[in-house]
């Protein structure tokens, strides 16, 4: 799908178009929000435009809610050709308390588009390590947890103002193969090398992540959260663990010991983004984003 040029700015906006007839986008909140004025440069000026809202962070709070309805508000006020914002909420608690704060919402879960080509299962190749945590070093994240896991591959950014907690947390887990950053188109290798995949954040948005494990045929090993991870999750291949080190690593253990066959994590996982994708299409071709 075509990004929006930012007018000015010598680059492109951080949205989709979805379709121009009628004219709707798809965005993040906080990459509309964050971009406000260049969306008002860039936006057709005589032609309706309804927004596809897709959520970063957890929304479950009153007051999260309020702030978001807010700024939303303020940003059609800017923007008056925008006759439209459907939320596409990854919980659907998110739902009731989203549309409480007057936003129109629907639970269209994220995790739900991914490209499943671009996570294969690859049985060629060989596991090297016991788990696989994809995530920034970034305190919400809680890497603390793995300190118990004897084999351990780690991929994520360090934020400057994040480097002592980063380098501290590393130093924690020496057992721990550590890598900045992975190559997107390439990210199913270290995937297929681990035996299960680790979602340790207590809160957060729908963790793209953790699907991206289970299209490659991993199990997760998933710690209580909100953000709405977890409707995207065959129970079967998932590990709930506490928030405890010693869980974290039995969990862990369990798996190596005994897991699911990889095709039918990947298949019931397929199986669960399905209603969503459909949902979407409902709404691009059922007349709701025609208004």
């Amino acid at each position: 799908m075509p990004s929006v040029p930012a007018l000015g700015l010598g680059r492109f906006l951080p949205c989709s178009i979805l379709s121009r007839h009628p004219y709707v986008l798809a965005a993040y909140d906080y990459d509309f929000l964050d971009h406000v004025a260049a969306y008002e440069q860039a936006l057709p000026q005589e032609q309706p435009v309804t927004l596809f809202i897709q959520l970063g962070w957890q929304y479950r709070q009153a007051e999260a809610a309020a702030r978001l309805a807010q700024d939303f508000r303020a940003a059609r006020e800017r923007m008056p050709q925008i006759s439209r914002v459907l939320v596409l909420a990854n919980d659907p608690e998110e739902v009731a308390v989203l549309s409480a704060q007057g936003m129109e919402v629907v639970f269209c879960h994220q995790n739900a588009f991914l490209d499943e080509r671009r996570y294969p299962i690859l049985p060629f190749i060989r596991k090297r390590y016991d788990a696989l945590y994809i995530a920034r070093i970034t305190p919400f994240k809680r890497h603390a947890l793995l300190r118990e896991v004897e084999s351990l591959r780690l991929i994520g950014e360090i934020a400057e103002g994040e480097r002592d907690y980063a380098e501290e947390t590393l130093r924690g887990l020496p057992q721990a193969r550590w890598s900045r950053r992975c190559p997107s188109p390439l990210v199913m290798l270290p995937i297929n090398r681990a035996r299960c995949g680790m979602c340790l954040s207590a809160e957060e948005g729908g963790m793209f992540v953790s699907a991206e494990y289970l299209l490659c045929g991993l199990p997760v090993v998933n710690t209580a959260n909100i953000g709405g991870r977890d409707f995207v999750m065959p129970d079967f291949a998932v590990s709930r663990v506490a928030d405890d080190a010693a869980a974290v690593a039995a969990a862990v253990r369990e798996w190596i010991a005994q897991s699911p066959p990889a095709a039918d994590i990947r298949a019931a996982t397929l199986a669960m983004m399905r209603p969503h994708r459909e949902k979407l299409l409902e709404l691009l071709g059922g007349g709701r984003c025609r208004r």
